[in-house]
């Protein structure tokens, strides 16, 4: 049985609400939990990291729980119906479940060194059972704590190791329609064409393109709403809060929705028509000088609302294409809002009015 004990670290968010509940349970309790049906520990399969581990980390983990040494705590996030997401600790996980299943063979060990070649199932029955009965600790986010909030946590808890980012961890909480429309658009390969290797899927780089612009396409359009309140989803300057809740409005969604399908639609049509008439002249690449341009970064904002504007309105020659995208370059205000503070309120709000601007002179 899990045993929760509150866990009030208000001081840490003095103005933000956090909820966190530590509990512990052994690794078998967790292995059970894993393999019930449905399972109530959500590994995230589609949580892609860019590694995984290899046999000598997952050794010297096993190692380090039959020494006695203790293990790090976890992170999980509570869904409604109760199935943890684990956003930090999969690989421990992973590791004993497959060991204590006898999917691999112990590597070399610095200490243990007589235990190498060894499977789960040829281990002293003290050993088996420190490894089943090892005691975990485990931090359970729970509503009401706001994506910036928690995502700061893991920045605090992951300093000094391999930073899970916002977009990793949107992809592990966030599972349903929203992961899956993402995932597919982002594999697109007319989207890999316009971005020009700059939406790398390393840290996930290319969903969290994707994904900003689908939500600020929905937000334009007046599309997306808060699911808990039922309001339109207004910006204010939170981009993280912002995201998560377009991707918990697409999983509300019944998958068969034609929003769903008109989201696709807008995005391969737009991505199609930028890579006809705006990549000839630049891309979103902000220099435009020659090679010099393709050694600066892909701009996210500036993908985003140039390709909104391109869903509003296909260009139907080079010279209209030219024109409207050399008139936002050369837009002082649209320039500054795509490079400084690019997500507070008043600099998305500055960029989209430019882009109305362009958009009502074009109709």
């Amino acid at each position: 049985m899990l045993m929760p004990e509150t866990n009030n670290i208000n001081e840490v968010y003095p103005d933000a609400i956090l909820n966190i509940s530590r509990e512990t349970a052994s690794v078998f309790q967790l292995k059970r939990r894993f393999e019930r049906k449905p399972s109530m520990l959500n590994l995230t399969p589609l949580f892609q990291r860019e590694q995984v581990w290899n046999l000598k980390q997952k050794s010297e983990l096993v190692e380090s729980i039959i020494m006695g040494i203790p293990i790090p705590v976890f992170y999980v996030k509570e869904q409604d119906d109760g199935v943890y997401v684990v956003v930090d600790g999969k690989q421990r996980l992973t590791t004993l479940f497959e060991f204590i299943n006898n999917e691999f063979a112990l590597g070399k060990l610095s200490i243990l060194k007589n235990y190498k070649g060894k499977h789960f199932s040829e281990l002293s029955p003290l050993d088996q059972n420190k490894i089943e009965d090892c005691t975990l600790t485990i931090n359970v986010i729970k509503a009401p704590t706001s994506d910036r909030v928690m995502f700061d946590l893991f920045d605090r808890v992951n300093r000094g190791g391999t930073r899970i980012t916002n977009q990793e961890m949107r992809n592990a909480l966030y599972q349903g329609n929203a992961t899956r429309l993402i995932d597919r658009l982002s594999k697109m390969d007319v989207f890999t064409y316009v971005t020009e290797g700059g939406a790398s899927p390393k840290h996930m780089k290319d969903r969290l393109i994707v994904l900003r612009f689908i939500a600020f396409y929905m937000w334009q359009q007046q599309i997306s709403r808060d699911v808990d309140s039922g309001a339109l989803l207004d910006y204010r300057s939170n981009i993280e809060d912002f995201l998560g809740k377009t991707m918990s409005f697409l999983n509300s969604l019944d998958p068969q929705d034609r929003l769903l399908t008109k989201l696709e639609d807008v995005f391969v049509s737009s991505m199609v028509n930028a890579a006809e008439y705006i990549l000839p002249l630049g891309g979103f690449r902000l220099s435009t000088d020659g090679s010099q341009r393709r050694l600066r970064p892909l701009n996210m904002s500036f993908l985003e609302s140039f390709c909104y504007l391109i869903s509003q309105h296909n260009f139907s020659s080079d010279e209209e294409a030219r024109e409207v995208y050399f008139r936002l370059l050369n837009n002082r205000d649209y320039i500054s809002s795509i490079t400084v503070s690019i997500d507070s309120r008043s600099q998305v709000e500055k960029r989209y009015n430019a882009i109305s601007e362009v958009l009502n002179s074009l109709t």
